[in-house]
């Protein structure tokens, strides 16, 4: 069975309601394709799942960001104050102040091969308030740069968050799958459940029905002298004690209904009294090929998936932590500009040529001893890698005993739809026969009454096996990943 393709991202509960009826009426009309399209748009777990991809998107900008340049601007006033100068025994007092502003700006942060860089601009300007004039300018730019050679360096080890991040984001969007496909299999599941209520609501009333006739049928056998008491009493009996089955069907029907309100609809206090009218759940028709429901079920499983990007990130993680477990041996560099110069101008066009010029370069070594923290991580990623390769292959077996397990339910359960229609057909005849010997003086009311159940029996078996079929089908979908394309829906 298809529905008609649902973009969760758009669906309303207007579009979705199919040939739902109004929630402000008596009852809610549904058919199978109306319920599962309103489970989609009001459903508050698919609601609350589609939030962790966008989580996993922010969690991937964040990290993204940390090779984000940082730009900073600074501005201070400073003032130096220089009193008594004793000098080869000789003592003046006087008294200079000097005051500065300096103005300057950088630009740093961290490539995505490791190397940290920092540029600056700097301008400084003396003042003696005593003169009124500027003492000087010093204008100055610098460049620092620090590369990792080992422990840090290359892009494994710089990108390794980034790409964990990514394969987050992968994984959250294969599990808003597989909610969806669990919602999809529920209200499938919950839709035959409350159809196969309502049919043994049926069946249990006219079962009523029925031990209610045969009361009725020996009061008047009684009246005439061709029946004793006693079968009055057993009929009556029988009647009372099915009345109890009724009132156990009316009690099944009223939770699945609020079950079902609770998959399609946000609002199920508004329409919690509201009665649900559902059509008769069409039976899909279901062809058994386990070889290719497990090969499906590899490639489309959402936990299977999920569980080769866990591989993934365990791989990655692995990477990164023998990286960390190196030595650090850093290449250092640094080269400044320095202009000195009466006024502003000057001083920056001294920079601009070169007048004063500084550089360094070298590496800088480091290990810990014994490096004990680093190198229980690496084996600690190592053994994780090699779990995560463990649980991929228990999973595999998990998907193929359960595919064959749910192909064999599918196959089980027509067949005994066959036994118990036949079944019920023969428990029918019985009955027919078994009244006509009460009618004939020759069978009791215990015996028609036994049959009766038999037949009620019958009947419900029959039910469920319908209702089991279809709910064996949609759980194969589940088992093999293509409940999304038997139903039609995509997820965005």
């Amino acid at each position: 069975m298809k529905i008609p393709s649902v973009c969760l991202c758009v669906v309303s509960l207007f579009a979705a309601a199919g040939r739902a009826g109004d929630v402000g009426t008596a009852a809610l009309k549904l058919d199978l394709g109306g319920a599962l399209r309103m489970s989609l748009a009001k459903n508050f777990s698919i609601e609350s799942q589609r939030y962790v991809p966008r989580i996993a998107l922010q969690s991937l900008r964040a990290e993204l960001g940390a090779f984000d340049p940082t730009i900073s601007f600074s501005a201070r006033r400073q003032e130096k104050t220089q009193g008594d100068l004793f000098e080869s025994g000789r003592h003046e007092r006087f008294r200079l102040v000097t005051q500065g502003d300096v103005f300057g700006g950088g630009l740093s942060g961290r490539l995505p091969w490791g190397m940290t860089y920092d540029f600056g601009l700097k301008t400084t300007g003396a003042f003696r308030p005593s003169e009124g004039v500027a003492d000087s300018f010093t204008s100055s730019a610098d460049l620092i740069f620090r590369q990792p050679l080992l422990k840090g360096a290359g892009l494994d080890a710089n990108l390794a968050q980034v790409r964990i991040a990514r394969l987050n984001l992968q994984v959250s969007q294969w599990d808003l799958r597989q909610k969806v496909i669990d919602t999809l299999t529920q209200t499938v599941f919950v839709y035959n459940e409350l159809y196969l209520a309502h049919e043994n609501l049926r069946v249990a009333v006219r079962s009523r029905g029925l031990a209610r006739q045969l009361l009725a049928d020996n009061i008047r056998r009684a009246e005439v002298g061709v029946m004793s008491p006693l079968n009055i009493t057993t009929a009556r009996a029988e009647a009372a004690a099915r009345e109890e089955f009724v009132l156990l069907a009316e009690r099944q029907v009223k939770d699945n209904e609020n079950f079902l309100k609770q998959l399609v609809t946000n609002d199920v206090e508004r329409i919690l009294r509201m009665r649900v009218e559902i059509s008769p759940p069409v039976a899909p028709r279901f062809e058994a090929d386990v070889k290719g429901g497990i090969r499906v079920g590899l490639e489309l499983r959402p936990d299977f998936r999920s569980a080769l990007l866990v591989i993934e990130r365990r791989k990655i993680n692995l990477v990164y932590a023998k990286n960390q477990a190196l030595p650090r041996l850093d290449l250092e560099a640094s080269v400044g500009l320095l202009g000195v110069d009466g006024s502003y101008r000057g001083s920056v066009d001294r920079t601009l040529r070169r007048d004063q010029t500084d550089w360094s370069a070298g590496v800088v070594f480091s290990v810990p001893i014994p490096n004990r923290e680093a190198l229980a991580g690496a084996e600690s990623a190592r053994l994780e890698s090699t779990r995560a390769l463990v649980e991929l292959k228990r999973l595999e077996q998990q998907v193929v005993v359960e595919v064959d397990n749910a192909s064999g339910q599918v196959t089980t359960a027509r067949e005994r739809i066959t036994s118990t229609g036949e079944a019920r057909k023969l428990a029918l005849e019985s009955l027919e026969a078994g009244e006509e010997r009460l009618r004939a003086g020759t069978g009791t009311t215990f015996e028609v009454l036994e049959l009766q159940k038999r037949l009620a029996e019958a009947e419900a078996a029959e039910l469920r096996a319908r209702s089991d079929y279809n709910k064996a089908v949609a759980g194969y979908y589940r088992e093999t990943g293509t409940s999304l394309k038997m139903y039609g829906v995509e997820v965005e």
